[in-house]
Formats: structure tokens, sequence, C-alpha cells
């Protein structure tokens, strides 16, 4: 059970961090294209790491976080290339995280058609928010700004924080 709320507020928390990395990326694209590197590679394996403990943790409904351990393993991977790359302006930075926000948004559709299955009714609004970030995570892949990449992160975090909250039940 402690393994379980570590995870779902681990899960927030990097919601949270989406939201403020997002933000910034749409009000100070600049300070963030030039700055930007460090906390996103931190903030990506940070990422990686909740995923793998969510995975591990003992969900009832194993739906906010079946799919986690490979795709935390992947954001490890993606958080130390993040770090690695020298040339942040030639917007692979931007390609990889709209690579991720895709990923985790076809898996997150995924989980709204499980989440259906189980007869829950939010599988609609996680199946819109997963198509939402899904597009947003395209668009960033595609055309690769800063605006873009803070909008996608705003729908992911979005997403994944409306996930945890309707999937994940804890007793408190």
């Amino acid at each position: 059970m402690i393994q379980l709320k570590a995870a779902k507020m681990g899960y927030i928390l990097i919601s949270i961090a989406f939201y403020i990395y997002g933000f910034c990326c749409i009000i100070c694209p600049d300070v963030m294209e030039k700055n930007g590197r460090l906390a996103a590679g931190i903030l990506l394996m940070a990422y990686g790491i909740i995923k793998i403990i969510g995975y591990f943790s003992k969900d009832l409904y194993c739906l906010a976080f079946q799919y986690d351990f490979a795709c935390g393993v992947f954001l490890i991977v993606l958080g130390m290339i993040v770090l690695c790359i020298k040339n942040y302006k030639d917007g692979y930075l931007l390609a990889g995280l709209g690579i991720f926000i895709l990923l985790d948004s076809l898996l997150a559709v995924q989980t709204s058609f499980d989440a259906k299955r189980f007869g829950m009714t939010e599988w609609k609004w996680i199946l819109l928010l997963s198509v939402l970030s899904g597009i947003l995570g395209t668009v960033t892949l595609l055309c690769k700004t800063m605006i873009l990449a803070g909008s996608a992160l705003l729908a992911e975090g979005g997403t994944r924080h409306y996930i945890v909250h309707c999937t994940v039940k804890t007793d408190s």
C-alpha cells in the first residue's frame, strides 16, 4: 500500500512539474530553449523512476501503471540522452519529447479502453485527454517549437493526473 501511495503521489508531482515546465515553455520559450535541457533530462529520468515504482505497486485495477515498466526504462534512457546532447538548438530534445508524449498518449488510449471494460464512466475523458495529448505530441515532433512543447506538456500532465486520480484507489 505504501508503494502504491508513493506511486500515486509521484504521478501527481510529475504532473505538477509538467504543468510548471509547460507554462515556462509557453511564457518564456527563448529562456527554456537555452536553459531547459538539464531540467528536462532530470524530469524525464524522475518520471521514468516513478513509472517503474508504479509498475511494481499493487494497484486494484492495474490500469494506471500497466505499461509503465518499459515506458519507465525508455524515459530514463531518454533523460540520459537529453543530458548528453550538446547542441540543444537542433531540435533533438523537442523531437524526443514529441515521441515520448505520443507514446505515452497511445498507452493512455489503451488504458481508456481497459477502463471501459471495467465499467468506469471516466473512460471517455481518459480517451479524450489521451488523444489531445497525442495530437500535441505529434505536432511538437513535426514543428519543434517550445510553445507547442509547452502545450503538449500541459496536456500530458493533465492526462496523467486524471488517469491516476480516476483509476488508482488508495485507502486515504
